[in-house]
């Protein structure tokens, strides 16, 4: 007990910072967007690409804000190396861009795209022990009193998993202990630990011409790939536990990445 309370005090006087993440494979559309209630908070959307849900939606309202925080980023997972998403803002009175996907009526884009990135961040994220790398992190500018929408897909057209992180202010407040447990372990699974299945990501190109093809359809390099790793005993459990009980009394401003 002793010695995860001490864990807990070291993650936290690091100034260490987590976003409050979220789970989804649905939001595909502007009718179904992520809805980020505030773009200040720190929050991380974490999703797999499909063939039939190819494009990540999130929604928000810009207010008085002319720019908000933005992260992208992908699994450190062997098959992810050399995966490289895309990402746009959309919002009125942007230009007009060429993207795969309709944008609603008197809006633009401006699109971020990260085929050119060779060394991505390396981040790891002590709260859930994952690790990831982030392609893109920086300020956009946004169109204020506005609803804008960010938008995230692979220009390839292939399957995997990425996740969007809007914001740099933490706030856990109103988190229970039990809510950090269900975060670590969802986010395990998405992370693949202790998973020991081989993976494929499919190029959905071709699936399209062979609609009933049985076999993974696959090219080099994003195969199969490796499972992330063992996760920790049931002790990060109760290391999520204590965490959620402790943060009101120990909390840090966050830092940025690097």
């Amino acid at each position: 007990m002793h010695t995860l309370t001490a864990i807990i005090l070291g993650v936290l006087s690091t100034n260490a910072w987590a976003h409050k993440p979220s789970f989804g494979n649905d939001h595909s559309s502007t009718n179904n967007a992520y809805q980020v209630i505030d773009p200040d908070i720190s929050i991380v959307l974490y999703a797999e690409v499909s063939c039939t849900d190819s494009v990540v939606w999130m929604e928000m309202e810009t207010k008085d804000r002319d720019e908000i925080w933005v992260e992208l980023g992908v699994p450190m997972l062997d098959r992810f190396e050399d995966y490289r998403p895309s990402m746009a803002i959309v919002g009125p009175g942007l230009p007009e861009a060429s993207l795969p996907f309709e944008v609603p009526d008197g809006m633009g884009a401006t699109v971020f795209n990260t085929e050119d990135v060779d060394e991505p961040v390396e981040f790891y994220e002590p709260f859930t022990q994952t690790e990831s790398w982030i392609l893109y992190q920086g300020w956009i500018d946004v169109p204020t009193e506005s609803t804008v929408y960010l938008v995230a897909w692979d220009p390839q057209d292939f399957t995997g998993k990425l996740w969007v992180a809007v914001g740099k202010t933490e706030d856990f407040s109103g988190v229970g202990a039990d809510q950090f447990g269900e975060w670590v372990e969802q986010t395990h699974a998405y992370y693949e630990f202790d998973d020991e299945e081989d993976h494929f990501e499919l190029d959905c190109s071709l699936v399209a011409e062979q609609p009933n093809a049985t076999e993974p359809v696959t090219t080099e390099p994003k195969g199969c790939g490796c499972a992330h790793g063992s996760s920790p005993a049931g002790g990060f459990a109760m290391f999520a536990g204590l965490l959620g009980l402790m943060l009101r009394r120990y909390r840090t401003e966050p830092d940025d990445l690097h």
